[in-house]
């Protein structure tokens, strides 16, 4: 399920059976790298609609949380942990973060839940075929990745 009013009804009334969010991490910057934000951030939105789709019923998929590249990592992990203090209180017990962005890697530990990361694809030279090749194939990769967190009794 996604942020969307259309699967919001779908949600509440199955929440007891959603304990997973996904959450993009989507870095921004309007300089000399813009063009790589917006395809790392393109990339990204499409890897996290297929994982809504795949785990369907029991993830709902957040809006990405956008912040601009040079915003200091500490503050980035204190509104990560803002976010994780709200899905704790609703009953979550398993955030997924999805990013292409490689300063997250060295943070990975910091950040409660599971982040995932993805080297960037130019998705933007793939024809339709080629990109929904390539999001199997990275479904694949992360499948073993989300069961073993779910595995986790508790989480976050």
């Amino acid at each position: 399920m996604r942020w969307q009013t259309a699967d919001i009804d779908t949600y509440q009334q199955s929440q007891s059976y959603v304990d997973t969010v996904l959450v993009p991490l989507l870095s921004v910057s309007l300089g000399e790298e813009m063009k790589n934000h917006v395809a790392m951030g393109e990339y990204i939105s499409l890897i996290a609609m297929e994982m809504e789709k795949q785990f369907r019923g029991r993830l709902l998929q957040l809006p990405p949380l956008v912040y601009p590249q040079n915003e200091p990592r500490e503050q980035l992990l204190r509104h990560a942990g803002a976010w994780v203090d709200e899905l704790k209180a609703n009953g979550k017990n398993h955030v997924i973060w999805i990013t292409s962005d490689p300063a997250w890697k060295n943070d990975e530990n910091d950040l409660p839940g599971l982040l995932l990361w993805f080297p960037h694809l130019p998705i933007e030279h793939m024809d339709k075929k080629l990109q929904q090749k390539t999001m199997n194939d990275q479904m694949k990769e992360i499948l073993p990745q989300v069961m073993k967190e779910w595995q986790k009794e508790n989480g976050i």
